[in-house]
Formats: C-alpha cells, structure tokens, sequence
C-alpha cells in the first residue's frame, strides 16, 4: 500500500507543476512564432519575386511577338473619338457613365500577357472589342463625386452598354465577366491582403507597369489610361495603347524598372485602402496597373498612384533585364526617379 501510494505520487502533477509545464510550452511558442512567420513570409517574398521575373520574362516574350512591350492599358480601335488619344474623348459605350473624359472598362496589361504566362485559355475567352468587366468598381466617396454612400460604383459592365456600336452584343451579359473571374494565380503577391467592397476580392492583382518616373515628388502627371499625354511625354514602360520597344530604354535595362508591387489592398487613385483597388482587367479613371517612381516607395497618401507592397521595409521589382530587386522604402528619391525612366540619361547607383 506504502509503495502504491508513493507510485501515484510521483507519477501525478501537482497543480504548480502543471502550470510550470504550461508556461514553459508557452514560452517555447512564442520563440518559435517568429521565426515560423519569418519563414513563411521569406516564402512568401520568394514567391512574389518569381512572378514578378514571370511578368519581365512575359514582357520580353511580347516584344519578341510583337515589337513592343505590351501596352500598360489597351483600349481597340473605335473606342476614343481620335485616334492618337490626345485632345478627343471616349466614344459612348467606352467611356465613364459620368464623363466622357474617362474610359469604362479598358483592358489592362495584364490581358496581353496571358499567354505568356500560361493563361492562355483565360485570354482565348477575352473579347477585347468590347468593354472589360469588374465585379466591383470601388471610389471614396469623400474624394469621388461620382459614388454614393456605398463607395461602390460596380459591377462595371455586367451587360454590354446598349448601343449600335457593339450590335448584336449590346445589352447582353458580358462575356468577358468570364476571363474577368478566372485570374491565374501569378497575379497574386501570397503577402498582400485582400482588399475588396463585396464581391470576390481574388479578382485583384498585386502588381503593376511603370509608365513614368523622374519627375518631383507627388507628380503623378496624370493620367496614363487615358491619354498619350503628348505635352509630357511619359518616361517608363507601359500606358495608353503604348508601344515601348526595348531598343528605346536608352538607359539599359539592368538600371530601368520594368514592374512593381501594387497591392490591391493598397490605395490608388480615388480608391481608398482596404478597398481592393486593382483589378484584373478592368481600368478606368484610377489607373489600375499603372505606377509612377515620382512618387515614393509604399507612399500611402490618398489619390496616389504609387508603388505599394505588404513586405517589410520595401517592395520588389522587376528590371528591364528581368532581373527582381527590393527597394527600400527609405532609399533616395532621385535614384528612384531615375530608375523609373528608360531614356532619361542619369547615372544610377543601386543600394
């Protein structure tokens, strides 16, 4: 009985010893979080590299097809009442309900490079003779006089828009509401949240084409989806119907940014953040897709069109040579700039 006793004691717990037991678990958790989420972000930003190095080899393969790179927003022929998109205005079924100024549903780059990137059936079910589709087409309204309360203005072209000019398409269902919700994965950054008023916020891509740089802080020198912008000719890759040929980055492309991080959680242009600001194929006044490096790295004001990622410190690029580098979100301003033009003539130094 003596021994029985003495057994039971020795392999129970005492209510201290279990909480001893408790803490030191605890404290084993909280050493191992940290490097748990250390490893999973490193694989994360791994896999945010890759795509981007897809993208640059897309861009290469493009051009390789067809000449240029690809444009950072298409819009066919038709759709803009002069043809060299300066000084005209959108021809009705193309442009905003509310302005004639602004496209509705004009293609991003990320339709012309579905092929290249094994989205081949998604651009086989594109129709790019008529408007794009977003699921939702998210404005602030304290800066948008064109939403109600719902901050929401989508969807953006669930039935083509009632006019001659599409035919026998004119008021039906969208058919390119199909590829529009069906984005292959290699425009999702695995670290950036998703952002989005309803809907499935998935139909949001993270990255997005330089079309200009070099100029002062803040100067965004509006707007590449929907002009040429003859006056101030943009200095980077990709914007309106743009045919940017790698002879023409006289600056080399191992020092000329091709594509960076835009977050769909991050704002653009009228888009808050949180609102899922990026949409696949759709563009319209916010410039989806499109970034400047006048502006600086992660620069969160409201109505930017900055690049912004969700990795710590910086965000990752793809250069003209395919290469992918991470900028710093405290690195020189005018190395920056200069990184975003490709024939502007400055001398770069990388960090």
């Amino acid at each position: 009985m003596r021994h029985t006793r003495l057994g039971r004691r020795w392999l129970g717990f005492t209510l201290i010893e279990l909480l001893v037991v408790i803490a030191i678990i605890a404290i084993l958790i909280g050493l191992l979080l940290p490097a748990v989420q250390k490893i999973r972000e490193a694989a994360a930003r791994m896999s945010c590299s890759n795509n981007l190095h897809q993208f640059a080899l897309a861009f290469h393969n493009y051009n390789d097809t067809n000449g240029s790179f690809p444009p950072g927003a298409y819009a066919p022929p038709g759709s803009y009442s002069n043809t060299s998109f300066s000084g005209g205005s959108w021809v009705n079924g193309w442009h905003d309900p509310q302005s004639t100024c602004c496209p509705w549903g004009i293609f991003s780059w990320a339709a012309m490079v579905l092929p290249f990137v094994e989205g081949d059936n998604v651009y086989k079910a594109i129709n790019l003779t008529i408007p794009a589709y977003a699921q939702t087409v998210p404005e602030d309204p304290a800066l948008s006089p064109w939403v109600g309360s719902s901050g929401d203005r989508g969807p953006g072209n669930a039935k083509i828009p009632n006019v001659a000019l599409f035919g026998s398409l004119a008021n039906q269902v969208n058919p390119n509401l199909l590829a529009a919700t069906n984005m292959p994965k290699v425009f999702v950054c695995p670290s950036a949240p998703r952002g989005g008023k309803g809907g499935d916020a998935n139909l949001m891509k993270d990255y997005a084409v330089i079309y200009d740089g070099g100029r002062a802080s803040g100067d965004e020198n509006c707007c590449p989806e929907r002009t040429t912008n003859s006056g101030r000719a943009y200095t980077g890759i990709g914007w309106l119907n743009s045919k940017v040929s790698i002879s023409s980055i006289s600056d080399g492309t191992s020092n000329t940014l091709m594509l960076g991080e835009k977050a769909n959680f991050s704002n653009q242009s009228w888009c808050s953040q949180g609102n899922g600001c990026n949409q696949f194929l759709w563009v319209h006044h916010q410039s989806q897709g499109m970034i400047t490096t006048s502006e600086p790295i992660n620069w969160a004001v409201g109505n930017s069109r900055a690049a912004e990622g969700w990795h710590s410190g910086g965000v990752m690029f793809a250069f003209g040579d395919g290469h992918v580098g991470f900028l710093p979100n405290n690195m020189d301003q005018n190395v920056y700039n200069a990184l975003g033009t490709r024939n502007g003539g400055e001398v770069v130094t990388l960090p």
